[in-house]
């Protein structure tokens, strides 16, 4: 192995998975644990936090779990439920994480207001999971 070349991409798998919905979501999953700091992304030996790219994995998955409606069967579903789930939590812990950081290497500051806090909204185009009205990012 050539020491000159540091950014040699791994050989890929001799088998790959067998396509199927749980993958895909396993395929969106991944990265946007990556951004959330809780995996590293492959050749880091630490994660760090990008949320952009954690808000833009779990879009994905809620425009697939919009787009698919009652069309997947209860495995698949479920899934992506847990997935989704699971990720907008983390994401709500790890902004929450990163604001009190902010706040607190700024020194000490004023009462934190309770007032509303649109613009900080976790993952703006994904809908609670009580509130499936409320529309994803609608760009069609």
């Amino acid at each position: 192995m050539s020491t000159t070349d540091s950014s040699r991409q791994p050989e890929p798998p001799s088998e790959w998975p067998e396509a199927s919905f749980r993958e895909l979501v396993t395929m969106c999953t991944s990265p946007a644990l990556m951004g959330l700091g809780i995996v590293p992304a492959p050749g880091q030996d630490e994660p760090a936090v990008d949320l952009p790219l954690a808000r833009h994995f779990i879009d994905l998955l809620a425009l697939l779990d919009d787009k698919t409606g009652d069309r997947l069967d209860a495995s698949d579903q479920e899934a992506l439920d847990q997935s989704l789930h699971e990720l907008r939590m983390a994401f709500v812990q790890v902004q929450q994480s990163a604001r009190a950081e902010t706040q607190t290497d700024s020194g000490p500051s004023e009462t934190v207001s309770s007032a509303s806090d649109e613009d900080a909204d976790p993952v703006d185009a994904v809908p609670p999971d009580d509130d499936h009205d409320a529309p994803p990012n609608e760009g069609d």
